[in-house]
């Protein structure tokens, strides 16, 4: 039998079985076996595909879902890939990879039950996801237009909220055989997609359809797929500024991923970090020696904030390498925030060597934040001082006429610094 005929075979008996984790392991596109089958197909078309398939025995309505699948992979991989230009063929490998899907999301929407097929979804979109960012790669780098184009992403993005629909809508009345449990599975690449896209407006409508989806609790799923769920919705908090959200989600998630998976762990202390250090929280530096890519990141704020340093913060953040690092991760209007942690923590160390009791003449704090240009003048320093009581960062109020700050007598900086970790 042919290799691809073999892939049929392997294929109709999955469905035979309802062993879709059989059937995931050969639609794949970085499973070697998968892929020396379909570089052995010289020509690339539907009729030579479909007499390659036929001895296969692959029931009616999954035999399309293949050839497309194949001729994606021969676009790829086949020997014609050396008479096309790398676009084209990524282009057409992109087109092939949609129809196989879409074909595929029509099966899965006929199956009652159909959540043994879910591990068959996820391998698809995995290679739609993969096949349509590397065809808007290769026609950026062939086009000379300064835009960057995300077509084939956006199709793949348009086909993802499809599979989405499918699993959380399905109205099978067993909910354990039901396809509403690879509803995270897909607002996971959902929620990647529409990320790289930056639509982040759509990841709200995906939000608001799971609120309304009568879904098996988030607990009930997989810990990989809640970490990535919890781990999207503290950048969506983040993005929105709410960062007590943003931190009660991104702290779950990280959590429950293992301190092993270090690229996991730094995607998510890229927004905790600056979420905790904004209520005076920090990483010890044990910690932040595990992950060099954060420890640049975020090591001279982090020291500057603990030592109250105000200068060397700002100093810090105008580092046009570190600015830019900053900004490209979506953290920079954050980090600016966290300066008023700096002020505060400037004003506490003021405090304690006053004797840190519950009035503190304003003179040697205005000294302190003159000193450090964070005020020009006493009254620039008493208006600093009067906005860190009103932002809840010191329990106190001043006495004008006095040039006193009276604090409370219990917890008056109640944002001390604490370790994270």
């Amino acid at each position: 039998m042919h290799a691809v005929g073999e892939l049929g075979r392997q294929v109709a008996e999955g469905i035979a079985h309802k062993d879709g984790s059989a059937i995931a392991r050969v639609f794949s596109l970085q499973a070697s076996s998968t892929r020396r089958a379909v570089a052995t197909v010289a020509d690339p078309s539907v009729s030579v595909i479909q007499a390659m398939l036929y001895a296969s025995r692959i029931p009616h309505a999954w035999n399309d879902v293949c050839i497309q699948y194949v001729r994606c992979g021969a676009m790829l991989f086949g020997p014609s890939v050396r008479t096309r230009k790398p676009a084209d063929s990524w282009h057409l490998a992109a087109e092939a990879i949609q129809s196989t899907v879409g074909i595929f999301l029509r099966v899965f929407s006929s199956l009652a039950p159909g959540r043994w097929a879910i591990p068959v979804l996820r391998a698809l979109l995995a290679d739609l996801r993969w096949v349509s960012r590397c065809a808007d790669d290769a026609a950026n780098a062939a086009s000379r237009e300064s835009r960057t184009s995300h077509a084939h992403l956006e199709e793949c993005a348009r086909l993802l909220n499809k599979a989405f629909t499918a699993c959380i809508a399905d109205r099978h009345p067993v909910l354990e055989q039901s396809k509403k449990w690879g509803t995270y599975a897909m607002v996971g690449i959902v929620f990647a997609t529409y990320f790289q896209l930056k639509s982040i407006a759509l990841c709200k409508n995906i939000v608001r359809a799971l609120g309304a989806g009568d879904l098996p609790p988030l607990d009930a799923f997989p810990r990989a797929q809640a970490v990535t769920f919890r781990y999207y919705m503290g950048r969506l908090a983040f993005m929105d500024e709410d960062y007590a959200r943003a931190e009660a989600e991104l702290s779950r998630a990280l959590a429950d991923t293992p301190r092993s998976a270090k690229a996991h762990v730094e995607r998510i202390l890229v927004y905790l970090i600056p979420v905790r250090l904004l209520h005076a929280q920090h990483p010890t530096a044990a910690f932040l020696d595990e992950y060099p890519r954060i420890r640049a990141a975020y090591a001279p704020l982090i020291s500057a904030c603990k030592r109250g340093n105000v200068r060397a913060f700002d100093a810090a953040l105008q580092d046009p390498t570190l600015e830019r690092s900053l900004v490209r991760l979506g953290v920079y209007l954050a980090m600016e925030r966290a300066r008023d942690v700096c002020i505060t923590r400037l004003v506490r160390r003021v405090w304690r060597q006053q004797g840190g009791g519950t009035r503190v003449r304003l003179a040697p704090v205005g000294t302190a934040l003159q000193w450090l240009n964070c005020a020009s003048d006493a009254h620039g320093a008493e208006w600093l001082v009067a906005t860190q009581i009103a932002r809840g960062r010191i329990k106190g109020y001043i006495a004008h006429e006095r040039q006193m700050m009276v604090l409370s007598a219990t917890e008056p900086f109640p944002h001390a610094a604490l370790t994270m970790l």
